[in-house]
């Protein structure tokens, strides 16, 4: 319920949809004037009517599916509902973590222009009716089969290993620090995690970042992997992997490299071995 001014999409998206604030999608400048004056325009996200539902998707869960399920269904139903907050409704059964909802709404607003979504049993506001109005559609196994391709090339040989779009969490600091236990990175692939720097703090003290660095692994705080250039972009990178649905749809366009998306898991497998797996996941096909 409480009123912010943010701007950056997933961010906003987040905040809306799983903490239950308001704040629109201010463009650039446009937030400055809300941090200097204290208001908003009362329109929008602020309203109730503003975040009412206009579109229900019902989600068929499919068996086996792993962590990847929530930015490929983020994915999914932002390409499916466009321009308007969606309510996913079949997932009242899922488990959810803060990690996997961060997942959805980055993914989710790089092919959504709305400013938030919910999912029925796992969101603040999913339970409101939604619009008379709404339109209706289905997310299954072709839709996500369909958004696994659409992110991943054709390429398999792998040069860097990008994650953290958005920042990690400690909780995902130490998943990936836990899979890197007791190995090094490939000497041909950089592995790049950014964070934000109170994560990182809080990392150091817990020894996570230590063993990641030991890992070969590179840890870059307080910047966004959307605004990541040459020549902290590694030069000679043809070939990236990430866990982020949302970098795996922009990568191509912002850095002119190939990309491709997994796990976690075949994240660090790719940074082991250079290469990365050219089959779909077993759950999804």
């Amino acid at each position: 319920g409480e009123c912010l001014g943010w701007s950056e999409s997933n961010a906003v998206i987040y905040a809306n949809s799983v903490l239950g604030a308001r704040t629109a999608k201010h463009p650039d400048y446009f937030d400055l004037f809300v941090a200097m004056t204290g208001r908003a325009p009362a329109i929008g996200m602020y309203c109730d009517e503003g975040r009412v539902p206009g579109r229900v998707l019902r989600i068929e869960l499919p068996t086996g599916a792993d962590e990847s399920f929530w930015p490929l269904l983020g994915w999914a139903a932002g390409k499916a509902s466009p321009d308007r907050a969606p309510l996913l409704v079949g997932l009242e059964n899922a488990s959810a973590s803060r990690d996997d909802l961060k997942a959805f709404s980055a993914a989710f607003g790089s092919t959504s222009g709305a400013p938030m979504f919910h999912i029925a049993g796992q969101t603040p506001e999913s339970d409101q009716d939604p619009s008379p109005q709404a339109h209706t559609g289905i997310i299954g196994r072709a839709e996500l089969a369909s958004a696994w391709r659409e992110l991943n090339s054709q390429e398999t040989g792998i040069d860097l290993v990008a994650i953290g779009s958005p920042h990690v969490s400690l909780t995902e600091l130490r998943q990936l620090a836990d899979a890197f236990e007791g190995h090094h990175v490939h000497p041909d692939v950089d592995v790049i995690v950014t964070v934000g720097r109170d994560v990182l703090e809080d990392s150091r003290k817990a020894g996570d970042t230590a063993r990641l660095e030991e890992a070969g692994v590179k840890i870059y705080p307080d910047i966004c992997w959307c605004s990541i250039t040459e020549p902290v972009f590694p030069e000679h990178a043809r070939t990236l992997m990430t866990n982020s649905g949302k970098f795996a749809h922009y990568a191509t366009g912002l850095t002119g490299r190939h990309a491709r998306f997994g796990t976690v898991s075949d994240c660090v497998r790719a940074a082991l071995t250079g290469r990365a797996s050219s089959h779909m996941p077993e759950w999804l096909s």
